[in-house]
């Protein structure tokens, strides 16, 4: 029985490794199917009236059949030492047997001598765009036969045709490849600007043409209280979230921002809107808006950065009502002061009159008044600034609360009870807790004034010490309670307001921080109010 005889190393180019390195470059060596090489193989059956034909790709130690009609539907690979397109890509060129059986080369081969009977054989070279031959369109039949000119020029073509196709893929991959690399490019540019998107301190909302939001940045999320997703859902003219003006008029559509700028193509700055959603109280937002284009230079979107500016008109509300509240008491005891001195004035002439002691009277309390207005406008200030100075003595502070309540016992309308620890000793800004104390007794008698007891307490707490004023009043509304230590804050008596710039609070909170202690208050409606504050002792 005859044995093929020729090794592997006998059938290798000289410039095999270039050569494979060029076949690695379209990855086609896999199992997986080629419709466009079928149907070349097929084509080449019925033009050359042959059986069998394939297309073949050779690497380093295999031949993988990629395409094949006659060697049935899937892909077959072959050691290279058995391989017949190993001759043709060691020819380098086409290569033709007529008769395998006479054919030195192949003398033993399993195909020819084996159960297949192989015959005729036909390789023309498939090769890469850099010359090498990395593969063979074939043509095998088990009857002995040649082709004419015409046909080996066609079997070249076809050849040349998957070739092209490689390219083909080759081009694709390379492009698959640069899309890749593009898209990784701009998904890494897309999270650089969404990460600097989301750290900014304004919200940003970017839209489409029709108004649809498409994104939103993490503080744009918290102003509004919804996520991306829920956005997405949302227009600028969305049912559930009325659109007022600053007067509380409805916007309507065509007045809104975005409206106007999505229409007219032009950016838009510090347009101010309110926002009315179900449940909560009318966010208002500063709005700069600017149009996006495509490349075709048409409207494609926009994008809007807002700020959240419900805390600031709130605060240019409350600054409003102060300077009004100001004013109005300001001109009190200015008023009286001015009437005071003008009646001084007319009665000049005789300071033996009885009058005159009234007046002096009058008129001292008029500027003990304006004092205490000045001086809280200015301990405020200070507060707010962060220049509060404390001078620290050492004082018992039985000593504080006494003096404290020496003006509210004179009246003999309320009662005050001292309880706790009267003898602790602290080391202070004296002036200022006493002025704290005054503060809390005083609110207790004037929002309180059905309370005929006050109550003040004295605990040690560890290094603190605890003083708190309680009254037996209707208590504080639990939505009040909040807002009693911000500035310009004025809480009401049934219904009624009371004399006062609301800095009484918001002084004392500021002493008492800065002395490193804590202000807080305790009540339930109809129960009375416990305001307390601790510092420490620093003895």
């Amino acid at each position: 029985m005859n044995t093929y005889s020729h090794s592997i190393h006998n059938l290798i180019p000289g410039d095999d490794q270039q050569r494979v390195k060029a076949l690695e470059r379209y990855q086609i060596f896999n199992e997986l199917p080629e419709p466009v090489f079928d149907r070349i193989c097929e084509l080449a059956c019925t033009m050359f009236q042959l059986p069998i034909a394939h297309i073949s790709f050779l690497d380093a130690t295999t031949e993988l059949v990629k395409s094949s009609v006659g060697l049935g539907n899937e892909v077959i690979s072959v050691p290279r030492t058995t391989s017949l397109c190993a001759i043709a890509v060691l020819n380098n060129s086409l290569t033709v047997i007529p008769d395998a059986t006479k054919d030195d080369r192949i003398v033993g081969h399993p195909y020819v001598y084996g159960e297949f009977g192989l015959r005729f054989y036909a390789g023309a070279p498939i090769r890469s765009r850099d010359g090498h031959m990395v593969g063979t369109m074939c043509l095998l039949d088990r009857k002995v036969r040649t082709l004419s000119e015409r046909e080996t020029e066609i079997l070249i073509q076809l050849a040349g045709v998957v070739s092209e196709q490689l390219e083909l893929r080759l081009q694709n991959l390379e492009n698959e490849l640069e899309q890749k690399a593009a898209n990784s490019k701009l998904f890494e540019s897309e999270q650089r600007l969404v990460s600097t998107l989301d750290t900014m301190a304004d919200g940003v909302c970017i839209v489409d043409a029709a108004g649809n939001t498409t994104y939103i940045n993490h503080m744009a999320q918290r102003i509004f209280g919804v996520d991306l997703e829920s956005m997405r859902q949302r227009k600028y003219n969305d049912e559930k979230w009325l659109n007022v003006h600053l007067d509380g008029r409805i916007m309507q559509e065509e007045e809104h921002p975005l409206y106007i700028m999505l229409k007219s193509a032009i950016p838009l700055y510090d347009q101010e809107i309110g926002i009315s959603r179900p449940g909560e109280e009318i966010l208002y937002i500063s709005v700069n808006l600017a149009p996006l284009f495509n490349e075709q230079h048409e409207l494609s979107g926009g994008v809007c950065t807002f700020t959240d500016v419900t805390a600031r008109r709130k605060l240019m509300k409350e600054k409003d009502e102060f300077i009004s509240i100001a004013s109005h008491e300001l001109k009190t005891p200015i008023t009286s002061l001015k009437g005071s001195l003008q009646l001084m004035d007319r009665i000049k002439s005789d300071l033996s009159s009885p009058v005159f002691p009234k007046l002096i009277d009058q008129a001292n309390k008029s500027m003990d008044k304006l004092n205490e207005l000045v001086v809280n406008l200015l301990h405020a200030n200070n507060i707010a600034a962060g220049e509060l100075k404390l001078v620290k003595t050492t004082f018992t502070i039985d000593e504080v609360i006494d003096q404290c309540c020496d003006q509210v016992r004179l009246s003999g309308v309320y009662q005050i009870l001292i309880t706790g620890d009267r003898n602790l000793q602290l080391h202070a800004d004296e002036h200022r807790i006493e002025q704290v104390v005054v503060n809390l007794v005083d609110n207790a008698i004037k929002y309180a004034p059905e309370s005929k007891v006050v109550e003040i307490n004295i605990t040690r707490c560890d290094d603190m010490v605890r003083i708190s004023v309680t009254d037996q009043g209707v208590g504080v509304a639990s939505e009040k309670i909040p807002h009693l230590f911000d500035r310009y804050y004025r809480a009401g008596y049934k219904g009624l307001h009371y004399s006062g710039l609301g800095l009484g609070l918001y002084i004392s909170a500021g002493i008492i921080r800065k002395h490193g202690g804590e202000i807080g208050v305790e009540s339930t409606k109809g129960q009375g109010a416990t305001f307390w504050f601790t510092i420490p002792l620093d003895l």
